[in-house]
């Protein structure tokens, strides 16, 4: 008896395990698996920098920072690019929800840094050095949370700035509280908590009132891979 699969009839044959699933199928899935491969890895490099900044002194973190920097950043854009191409070109389902758990795992990691943060504004240890780093690092964080929204179509920023307009409160009472009821604070940080609270709820409430300055950002990476998305399918 023969027992030698017949592929004469034109059906996937069983020594091509992906035979079945087609090439758009398997470009889409590679995009999946790059796209959570390059945000995961950034975002675990940037938690590692972030931990040697605020542990092991800003001073010592310095050493090799530029390159650590570039190494976090080309894996974000790798990882960014990649999700672009799966969802706006190949209409892969399963990553926007994936994206949706990395923003809110970004807000966890920005609402953490900011009450760090505020615990070094009140104990007023820190010099100009360290306050500048302590912004450029919220505001990395904030510009790694804006990038993943843009990736999913319709997303709303909205809920997210309630755990920042919190704290942004929170803030602000520490500043009165500071200032106001207890002695030995030094008026020479004021200048500093101020602008560190108004930075922090511009960006909050830019996010709640939801006024649409992503919106032309938006509106050309739509179109651009929508055009993409469409070159695709003709040609398939």
């Amino acid at each position: 008896m023969n027992n030698t699969p017949n592929t004469s009839s034109g059906g996937p044959s069983p020594l091509l395990p992906f035979s079945g699933i087609s090439q758009r199928g398997l470009l889409s899935l590679l995009m999946l698996l790059l796209s959570i491969g390059g945000i995961t890895f950034a975002l675990l490099g940037g938690a590692r920098l972030i931990f040697d900044i605020f542990n092991v002194g800003l001073l010592n973190s310095l050493n090799g920072i530029v390159t650590k920097i570039i190494v976090i950043g080309l894996a974000y854009v790798v990882g960014w690019l990649s999700a672009m191409v799966a969802i706006r070109v190949y209409g892969n389902l399963v990553l926007p929800v994936i994206i949706n758990l990395f923003i809110w795992g970004c807000l966890i990691g920005v609402c953490s840094l900011y009450v760090l943060i505020l615990q070094r504004l009140y104990m007023q240890t820190y010099d100009d050095l360290h306050f500048w780093a302590y912004l450029l690092i919220v505001v990395a964080g904030l510009g790694a949370l804006i990038g993943l929204h843009l990736i999913i179509e319709d997303h709303d920023l909205r809920p997210f700035a309630v755990p920042l307009l919190i704290i942004n409160l929170i803030q602000l009472g520490l500043i009165v509280f500071r200032y106001v009821f207890t002695s030995g604070a030094n008026p020479a940080y004021l200048l500093n908590d101020i602008f560190f609270f108004i930075a922090m709820s511009a960006f909050s409430i830019f996010m709640l009132v939801h006024i649409g300055l992503l919106a032309p950002l938006r509106v050309r990476l739509t179109n651009y891979f929508d055009r993409n998305s469409k070159a695709i399918r003709t040609e398939n």
